[in-house]
């Protein structure tokens, strides 16, 4: 089943949840600290089963601050490229209720130092206070850490080293 499948259907990226983990994990493998796990709990909370609950070390640093005494509500963290497909083709198509979405590769998401946050109107303060930043225009619930890496490309790169160690006869290039 491809990616492309799930276009047409459904308003979730948990189908393509498998697969993004796997790229996350291997982003982490190719460079360690580039990407890490974050464990919801306490005054961190995810609101859906899409949400991939992975930052740069220092995106996830800065968060864990905030949560030390405000609740975060995340309803995204690090998006795949896969994830990012999905939400843009739904994009296009007017569908789920997305208003705006960024062309793969492009989105801030993939940086691996940015949120949407639930409950934002109440953390601005807090969250720029560990350094995220709260300017983009038209999407309020959205945070970036410019203190973080932007790990953008990483996604691809490792999709395409997981393609080509289980499709040794149909081998892509690794360019990221």
């Amino acid at each position: 089943v491809s990616v492309s499948t799930y276009t047409s259907s459904g308003c979730s990226t948990a189908v393509v949840l498998g697969l993004s983990k796997q790229i996350a994990d291997e982003i982490s493998c190719m460079s360690p600290n580039s990407l890490t796990k974050f464990t919801p709990g306490g005054n961190l909370t995810v609101t859906g089963n899409a949400v991939l609950p992975y930052l740069g070390a220092p995106a996830k640093t800065a968060l864990l601050k905030v949560t030390a005494n405000n609740t975060i509500q995340i309803n995204s963290a690090f998006r795949t490229v896969a994830q990012q497909y999905l939400l843009y083709r739904w994009y296009q198509q007017g569908r789920c209720g997305i208003t705006a979405a960024a062309q793969p590769g492009r989105s801030n998401h993939q940086s691996g130092r940015a949120l949407d946050i639930a409950n934002y109107s109440s953390r601005i303060t807090a969250m720029r206070n560990q350094g995220w930043s709260h300017s983009v225009p038209g999407d309020p619930v959205h945070f970036d850490h410019l203190g973080s890496p932007d790990i953008r490309g990483k996604d691809v790169l490792a999709f395409q080293r997981l393609w080509n160690r289980n499709n040794p006869n149909s081998k892509i290039a690794e360019d990221g």
